[in-house]
């Protein structure tokens, strides 16, 4: 079927809005529609100047107020084949993950948009150049590798982890060959031990004169070495997973830490330091928002998809900064196990979380969950409540897909994308529910090829707004009164449909939350599973990352141009490129690491101890996801033996 190309070819079926002020002046005898003059400069089409911010001139809604332009996402209105049974529309599935594809504005990042692995980097070639090179090393240090045989040289050979400071101070020490102490001159023999990923040297003689002991790490309080800490930070804190490093680490013969003790360190030092760390960068960036009154953005993520989520957490975003302001996770067992359920109290609990803190919200832009629109009603009837405009769009675009797809209505298929983007502008034009009926309800009469008609339905409008239309149509007007008609007129006019206009006159959108979700994949993927102290650390990492990096730069070459990354989607079928922005820096990882170090060095206890779970713990509740408490295993195992006899 048809896609939503936006600002491609918005509307041939309605336009009209005043955009002089933004495209410049237009030449005389142009009739094109305002969607469409938008469309003819990418660099001016949405420009608007600060004084239009601060006074209000310009178009009703400008993309200032909205978090991004949503006149530069396309969607699919194509049904998918689970999708043909039933009715998304008040989107009450808390596990919902829209079938359609977005394409985000110029220059935001996705995970398409990121270079391949297999991908060569100009800036890297110096690199490479110094990595390989015809120049022989020469010297008694040096082992050179030669022939096949030597191969096993390597791959018996033990790596290790090591600080450039101890091997300094390695290269400085003058070993003797025999023992000095007092009548013992016997030989003096060098063993090595490995503890975690650090390795000693010790030169003692057989009698057990220490000579001398080397570490390759630092040591910090109670022989923790800093490579087992910093390491275990690393894998954490870059999203990574135990299980794989642990195995990268095998096939290398690299020893590391252990699997208890990374979850050990993990469980003492890392998740506490992460959250002290979240509550002071969260302090920051409330900061500047004391006296200001906020549009905020909404949107749960559930950690696998169904009704069988562990986990879900709810970000809120500042409309037009893009800073994270909460981030709330909750494990099922909060809602008495209950899934569906999750969203609705991780969005209260943000909302309460911030008015704790002092920030006022004027309104509140979340999708279409009936449990969040209720509380929104009920609890918060002084905020402004809107739905993300490209959620309903989607959701109109199924149902005309699917109307079209029964008999005598096919004709209407071909219409899908066009009635979506005519919804589109009618959102952005309207300011008033009877400004929208106007526009809207004009779709009508344009599918039958009439463009006027006698009497408007509200207010003045009594025609569509597009310009003159051209005879080549690669679609076929509607037969008043026929089925396909019918069906729209059903759509269109649909009573609960046109009770939720007054969430979409604010045309928001929350895509830039769907771009954050994705991140969120990074640190924590939905195919491995988490303690809920760890799953919320992981959230908190993504909610820094966004945050400090929200503000990068376009990357350009070494002549200064824009670099732009080329990308097929395989749903939308076309080819797109995407500005690539500079490499994230992580500035604040190495503070967050120093609090870890700090953590470790003011902890007297160790390791070696019970750690009593939170009051909020959700394990407090329950130890087990399971309804019933688990039998024994031996027990389990002989239940299966005797069901196989």
């Amino acid at each position: 079927m048809g896609r939503v190309d936006v600002p491609v070819d918005v509307s041939s079926i309605s336009s009209g809005i005043d955009d002089s002020n933004l495209r410049g002046p237009s030449k005389e005898g142009e009739c094109l529609s305002g969607v469409e003059a938008m469309s003819e400069s990418d660099q001016t089409a949405m420009a608007i100047t600060d004084s239009q911010r601060a006074h209000g001139t310009g178009v009703k809604k400008h993309m200032s107020e909205s978090f991004i332009d949503p006149f530069e996402v396309s969607i699919d209105v194509t049904l998918d084949d689970d999708d043909d049974d039933g009715d998304d529309d008040d989107k009450d599935d808390p596990d919902y993950e829209p079938p359609c594809n977005i394409t985000i504005r110029p220059g935001a990042e996705t995970f398409e948009s990121l270079p391949l692995e297999d991908e060569d980097d100009e800036d890297d070639e110096d690199e490479v150049r110094n990595l390989e090179t015809t120049q022989e090393e020469v010297g008694p240090g040096i082992r050179k590798i030669k022939t096949v045989e030597d191969i096993t040289t390597v791959l018996d050979g033990q790596p290790c982890l090591t600080y450039i400071g101890q091997l300094l101070v390695l290269a400085m020490v003058k070993i003797s060959h025999k023992c000095e102490v007092a009548n013992c001159s016997r030989d003096v023999e060098l063993s090595t031990e490995f503890i975690g990923s650090a390795v000693y040297l010790q030169w003692a003689c057989q009698l057990g004169h220490i000579h001398f002991k080397w570490c390759s790490q630092y040591v910090l309080n109670q022989r923790l070495h800093a490579g087992d800490l910093l390491l275990s930070s690393a894998i954490l804190l870059s999203g990574n997973n135990f299980a794989k490093v642990d195995l990268m680490a095998r096939m290398l013969n690299l020893k590391i830490v252990s699997k208890s003790t990374f979850h050990k360190i993990q469980r003492f030092y890392l998740v506490p330091a992460i959250e002290e760390f979240w509550k002071e960068h969260q302090r920051e960036i409330l900061s500047k928002y004391n006296d200001d009154r906020l549009v905020v953005l909404g949107d749960g993520r559930n950690d696998s998809p169904g009704h069988n989520a562990q986990y879900c957490s709810y970000t809120i975003m500042e409309n037009t900064t893009k800073d994270i302001l909460e981030i709330v996770t909750m494990d099922k067992r909060e809602t008495e196990r209950k899934s569906g359920n999750m969203e609705k109290a991780c969005f209260v609990k943000g909302m309460e979380s911030l008015r704790e803190k002092n920030i006022e919200m004027k309104e509140v832009v979340t999708d279409a969950h009936l449990q969040i629109t209720a509380v929104m009603k009920r609890t918060y009837p002084e905020i402004t409540h809107s739905y993300d405009i490209w959620h309903v769009a989607k959701n109109l675009g199924k149902k005309i897909v699917k109307a079209g797809q029964q008999k005598l209505c096919k004709a209407l298929q071909k219409w899908s994308s066009h009635i979506v983007n005519h919804f589109w502008y009618s959102c952005k034009k309207a300011a008033t529910y009877e400004e929208f009926l106007d526009v809207w309800l004009g779709v009508l009469h344009h599918v039958v090829d009439e463009h006027e008609w006698v009497l408007p339905y509200v207010n003045t409008n009594n025609h569509c707004d597009h310009g003159p239309l051209t005879d080549d149509r690669e679609r076929e007007w509607l037969k008043k009164g026929d089925p396909a008609h019918v069906a729209l007129r059903k759509l269109v006019l649909d009573k609960r449909f046109l009770n939720n206009v007054k969430y979409f006159l604010n045309f928001r959108s929350t895509a830039e939350l769907e771009i954050f979700q994705d991140l969120i994949l990074m640190y924590a993927g939905k195919r491995f599973a988490y303690s809920p102290p760890v799953y919320r650390a992981r959230n908190l990492l993504a909610a820094m990352d966004h945050n400090v990096h929200n503000n990068r730069e376009a990357k350009r070459n070494k002549d200064g141009e824009v670099i732009q990354h080329r990308h097929f989607g395989k749903k939308s079928g076309r080819w797109s490129a995407t500005i690539l922005k500079e490499e994230k820096t992580y500035p604040h990882i190495r503070d967050l690491k120093k609090h870890i170090l700090a953590k470790r060095l003011a902890d007297k206890c160790g390791m070696q101890r019970q750690l009593e779970l939170t009051a909020t713990d959700p394990r407090q509740i329950s130890q087990h996801l399971a309804r019933i408490p688990p039998p024994p295993t031996s027990v389990i195992v002989q239940q299966q033996l005797e069901r196989r006899t």
